[in-house]
């Protein structure tokens, strides 16, 4: 009788200890690549190419021949007639596409190849 409960104590042991090691586990932690900050997903898009200026409004023509409108940086005027790297939010208005600037980036100073 006294070897029935004690194996029929190790069976209920055996049968309960995994789901309670499972409940010790601790939480696995996103790795850091995974992890964006505010910055970067407000970022958006980037965008390269040939900053000109025409009566005040400046327009960015990529490597791929489109012709972008570009906002929101004080620093555009600096640019200008420069190859660079301009990361933002973009937006379609009225069938054609703005970037309102977060981030530029200087490539080139010049917009030839």
């Amino acid at each position: 009788m006294k070897n029935l409960a004690i194996c029929i104590m190790t069976i209920c042991a055996l049968a309960v200890s995994p789901a309670l090691w499972g409940q010790a586990q601790e939480p696995k932690q996103q790795p850091q690549k995974q992890r964006e900050s505010e910055a970067d997903r407000q970022a958006g898009e980037t965008l390269t190419g040939c900053l000109t200026e025409q009566d005040g409004s400046f327009t960015l023509k990529t490597q791929a021949g489109e012709n972008v409108t570009v906002t929101g940086s004080a620093d555009l005027p600096k640019h200008k007639n420069h190859t660079v790297k301009l990361t933002g939010k973009v937006s379609d208005e009225g069938g054609r596409k703005t970037l309102n600037v977060a981030k530029i980036e200087h490539v080139s100073p010049s917009c030839s190849n």
